[in-house]
């Protein structure tokens, strides 16, 4: 038996070709997974309220509308005297000044409105998951994930550092950036996220780990079996 070896040749180099042009692909996506740089800028964006924020709202002319201490509500809301409820997380003070000045039209004429954050109750970040001290504090300076992971006692020893998560409220929707740990501490800090308010971290337990916490949540029910077949044997000796 002879083979071909000219046909087969380019049918392989092919093959070869494809499979390394699939690798420098995935290879891209993976680099794409880390932060651009619009998501690490935070210091220059305007601030969006968010729930837990307290509000001061002044509305003229005169006779003024004052209102103080209007808190955004957990559903992201306030409510306005004569217009009702106003949506406020995720928008800036002139944002939602603009959107009152339009509905309190019908009640004044020209109306100006201020708004104003009198205390700004929803700029904390939370770090949760495989750490000393899961902990939410408030965000004051730039944060990244690794001194946010650090403040919370840092991570247990039943972690999993290279797939630590940060959720993100972005838009109507949620954002999940990955960060590795493992890396930053090596001297790469490419996914060592600049923390936004409202931002979640969350650190993995690693596989292991979960793969034991399975296998005990799978064996509970005969776990909690031979603890009352036990008992009834107990019993029953002490009643003979």
């Amino acid at each position: 038996m002879t083979f071909a070896v000219g046909a087969v040749w380019p049918t392989f180099a092919r093959s070869f070709l494809t499979a390394g042009f699939a690798a420098v692909a995935l290879l891209a996506v993976g680099c794409a997974s880390g932060p651009t740089a619009s998501q690490q800028t935070a210091a220059n964006e305007p601030y969006r309220l968010g729930p837990a924020d307290r509000l001061t709202i002044r509305i003229l002319p005169e006779p003024a509308i004052e209102l103080t201490d209007v808190q955004v509500r957990p559903d992201g809301r306030i409510s306005v005297e004569l217009i009702g409820d106003v949506d406020a997380a995720g928008r800036t003070t002139d944002e939602v000044g603009a959107d009152i000045a339009e509905k309190m039209a019908q009640y004044r004429q020209s109306p100006s409105v201020s708004v104003s954050v009198a205390t700004p109750g929803s700029t904390t970040v939370s770090v949760m998951g495989e750490v000393k001290t899961a902990n939410s504090f408030a965000l004051e300076r730039d944060i990244r994930v690794s001194e946010a992971v650090a403040m919370a006692g840092g991570a247990s020893e039943l972690s999993a550092t290279s797939r630590v998560r940060v959720v993100r409220r972005e838009g109507g929707g949620t954002a999940l950036y990955l960060v590795n740990l493992d890396r930053i501490k090596a001297g790469d800090g490419n996914t060592d996220l600049l923390l936004r308010r409202g931002d979640l971290v969350v650190v993995p337990a690693a596989y292991p780990v979960v793969a034991g916490y399975e296998i005990r949540k799978a064996l509970y029910p005969l776990e909690a079996l031979f603890r009352t077949i036990g008992s009834s044997f107990f019993i029953l000796g002490l009643m003979k």
